[in-house]
């Protein structure tokens, strides 16, 4: 654990890695969730995973680095930049892991920068590169 927050990271903490397998439950349920009935999502045969798979890995880092959640001050997504190497097949095992890369205040507000990489765990394969910047101070007082 690094810290009890997500506000308390800092530059140059590490977050996993952690292991994950994409199941083609959680395959059909992002599919779903973004109205994405393409049959790539559906079927068993042949099943791969859809971009926003990378949303899920990036919560279990944090919420293993962080079990108490975002901190004081509500944590805002504000915008993500993937690199998609290749596309991550159905009930794969992946592992995750990320690094705070940048942590800056702009207009009074606290914005941390993380980065991630999903790689396959048999072959070390990378399937995805991904970088998120969150707004830390959001809400009351902020």
């Amino acid at each position: 654990m690094l810290g009890r927050w997500v506000s308390d990271l800092e530059v140059g903490d590490v977050l996993g890695p952690a292991e994950h397998q994409v199941t083609p439950f959680l395959i059909r349920e992002l599919a779903h969730a973004v109205e994405n009935q393409a049959e790539w999502h559906h079927s068993p045969a042949g099943m791969v995973a859809p971009p926003t798979v990378v949303h899920p890995h990036k919560a279990l880092l944090l919420d293993q680095a962080c079990p108490e959640g975002a901190g004081p001050a509500a944590r805002l997504h504000l915008e993500y930049d993937a690199t998609y190497h290749r596309m991550i097949p159905g009930a794969r095992v992946v592992t995750i892991s990320g690094e705070v890369t940048d942590r800056y205040e702009r207009n009074g507000r606290q914005r941390l920068v993380m980065s991630f990489e999903v790689r396959d765990k048999v072959t070390g394969e990378i399937y995805t590169t991904y970088r998120d910047t969150s707004l830390l101070s959001y809400g009351r007082g902020a």
